[in-house]
């Protein structure tokens, strides 16, 4: 799961829009289906905190099984 992260201008004002998704593809649809029309100033893509959580989580078990 990632949080795609992007500042829009949709011909009114700017937003800074965040949304949590497996992959781009559903993001853009997202963006489309909301604001139609709309460029896109800036993007960034990066792990959601569920999965950060879900990998600490592991990594925490782990180092617990090897004591």
């Amino acid at each position: 799961m990632f949080t795609f992260s992007a500042v829009i201008y949709d011909g009114n004002k700017q937003s800074l829009v965040r949304y949590d998704s497996n992959d781009e593809e559903a993001f853009e649809r997202y963006l489309n289906e909301k604001y139609g029309c709309y460029v896109c100033l800036w993007s960034n893509k990066e792990l959601s905190e569920r999965a950060l959580t879900t990998i600490k989580s592991a990594v925490a078990l782990n180092e617990a099984a090897k004591i």
